[in-house]
């Protein structure tokens, strides 16, 4: 298990910060100066090639939303059980982000990597979450945290599968610095967390006693029992108590 001591170490360190107006993705930029600084904090105005899990594209306007990424250089080597916790580390960084800017906003994580905002009568995505980890054989070397937000954009992509949302359509009017301000104290405020105290935060917040949902090639309704070592959410089905291990959240319909 990686100590807290060591995750600590990141919390007393300065980042190496720069802001750009245009690139392909900020996960990519700080891919390449972590190979000279320990931890990197990259924001842009706009991404030309943003992306999210399984190879989709990231959309998103110019000048309107958070695109940030934040990449460590591992002092020490992190476990294998510990690498899903960097997931937890940006979900639960941006829903504190959103709670602390809209107290009012309803919220929930969809998994693994997904921050619905609940507007009007329908769940729609406000955020999203990709992390990328760098091995050298085995060992992870450096792992990037990157973070979508969307705050000023009011108008979505047609071509978007799922419906979204923005701070500005859920009554918030704050300006995209501000809230990359509020998501870097949230992000660092996650380094500082246990594996324990993360894996537990993460399986409340995914698992609410509402949440229902529905697995592709499956009947009926399932809920969430745990989250495993290596970030695999278990399932349960609500009827017949069959057990399903799930690694990719694109096979599960939220019931909303």
């Amino acid at each position: 298990m990686l100590s807290r001591d060591v995750v600590n170490i990141f919390t007393f360190m300065q980042p190496y910060t720069i802001h750009l107006q245009t690139v392909s993705s900020t996960n990519d930029y700080a891919k390449e100066l972590l190979t000279q600084h320990p931890y990197v904090v990259v924001s842009a105005e706009h991404q030309t090639s943003g992306r999210g899990r399984n190879g989709k594209v990231w959309h998103g306007d110019e000048h309107k939303n958070v695109y940030c990424s934040f990449g460590i250089r591992h002092p020490i080597p992190p476990a294998h059980h510990e690498l899903p916790l960097y997931m937890a580390r940006g979900a639960l960084a941006v829903l504190e982000t959103i709670r602390a800017l809209v107290p009012s906003a309803q919220l929930r994580l969809k998994y693994p990597n997904d921050v619905h905002a609940l507007e009007g009568n329908r769940w729609s995505k406000i955020s999203g979450v990709l992390v990328e980890h760098e091995f050298l054989g085995i060992t992870c070397t450096t792992t990037i945290i990157g973070v979508g937000i969307n705050v000023e954009q009011t108008v979505f992509p047609e071509t978007i599968d799922q419906p979204c949302t923005s701070l500005c359509r859920i009554g918030n009017g704050v300006v995209v610095e501000h809230v990359l301000h509020v998501l870097q104290n949230m992000i660092a405020a996650t380094l500082d967390l246990s594996s324990s105290e993360l894996s537990s935060q993460w399986v409340k917040e995914l698992a609410p006693s509402t949440t229902r949902f529905r697995i592709n090639g499956e009947d009926g309704l399932w809920r969430i029992r745990n989250l495993g070592d290596d970030g695999r959410l278990h399932a349960e089905h609500i009827l017949t108590r069959t057990e399903r291990i799930i690694s990719d959240g694109d096979t599960l319909r939220y019931e909303d």
